[in-house]
């Protein structure tokens, strides 16, 4: 797993070419001018979902991970925490979903704070629970885009 600021990103470009579209298209496009919903780049092959929500309480969450794809995730606006995990010997409580492409799991051991202008990139190594609230709740307005493994 990756936490950075977007400022940053450059310096994971080797991680392929995917990649770098997928942080190209965060730094060159004005994410406030864009509704939420999802969008395709490169068909299967990179995909982008723009959220917005207000962050939410833990027990209305769910700790995921990926099989296919990375998810690179950019806190455009507001700021939330995120629990993290590297995927070790955990057990899924809901089975992997081909179609879907994700599994849940139980518990994770640690908690990051992100914030607008920040982003993460979760590898099918890591578990992540995404949107909670830091505090108080926050409006997030969010880029997720998902970069085919």
């Amino acid at each position: 797993m990756i936490i950075d600021q977007l400022e940053n990103c450059e310096r994971y470009f080797a991680l392929g070419e995917r990649f770098k579209k997928g942080f190209e298209h965060l730094l060159s496009t004005d994410f406030g001018q864009i509704p939420p919903g999802k969008y395709e780049l490169e068909g299967d092959q990179l995909k982008v979902a723009v959220q917005e929500y207000v962050s939410k309480e833990e027990a209305d969450s769910k700790i995921e991970a990926h099989q296919r794809y990375a998810d690179i995730q950019f806190i455009y606006a507001g700021e939330e925490l995120m629990g993290i995990d590297t995927l070790r010997d955990q057990q899924p409580i809901v089975p992997y979903n081909t179609e879907k492409d994700v599994s849940f799991f139980g518990k994770y051991d640690y908690k990051i704070r992100v914030t607008a202008g920040m982003f993460t990139v979760f590898f099918p190594q890591d578990i992540h629970m995404p949107g909670l609230r830091s505090g108080e709740a926050s409006n997030v307005k969010k880029v997720v885009v998902k970069v085919l493994l």
